[in-house]
């Protein structure tokens, strides 16, 4: 089995074993995380093209409206992705910044030490950068921002009062026109994963 399917088997089975608090109505405050998001396309990205994958540094905060919904803005900023043609020659690279803006529901324990939360809502992909080499060599490589339908399930642990760390998995809709020297070459079909661990803290 996968290390993907792993996590998504363990966050899945927290997630749908952690009893939920009756009481819903609390104050609402801010987390602040801080972490590292390998950002890993899907596979088959387009007909003659293939991206690889890229890890780095990653922001969330996340407003709790009540002890159960939230709404958490996620950026990623992952350092270059190269595309390779078929042959797996690299011939271009570029930037990208996943974000996204998502609606949670969240459970915790009774003990108030472990929770878990899933969530829906809108990815945006600033995209950027573009490079050539090898066979492209002297082309315009353009992409286009992308806009599309993003996803999240977590685990958080509280190591006291203020701090925590978080585990989650996250998908993002991103596909993106591709042009090469003006002519369309169709669409760059990028749809991440990003598998993270960060530390957050509380602001009450």
């Amino acid at each position: 089995m996968s290390t993907r399917a792993v996590l998504l088997a363990c966050l899945g089975t927290i997630a749908g074993i952690m009893p939920a608090h009756a009481d819903d109505n609390v104050p609402g405050h801010w987390t602040a995380r801080i972490g590292v998001h390998p950002v890993d396309p899907k596979p088959n990205n387009h007909s003659e093209l293939t991206i690889d994958n890229a890890a780095g540094l990653s922001l969330g905060a996340t407003y709790l409206l009540s002890k159960h919904w939230a709404v958490e803005w996620f950026s990623a900023f992952p350092p270059a992705h190269e595309i390779h043609a078929a042959d797996g020659t690299r011939i271009a690279r570029f930037t990208m910044v996943p974000s996204s803006a998502t609606l949670q529901y969240r459970v915790g324990d009774d003990r108030g030490i472990f929770g878990a939360y899933g969530g829906v809502g809108l990815a945006y992909a600033r995209i950027g950068g573009e490079q050539t080499k090898a066979s492209l060599s002297n082309r315009t490589l353009e992409l286009d921002d992308s806009i599309g339908i993003a996803a999240t399930i977590g685990l958080e642990v509280n190591l006291d009062s203020n701090w925590f760390l978080n585990a989650d998995i996250r998908w993002m809709d991103i596909d993106s026109s591709l042009r090469i020297d003006g002519a369309s070459q169709g669409t760059l079909e990028i749809d991440p994963y990003l598998f993270g661990l960060s530390v957050g803290r509380q602001f009450r």
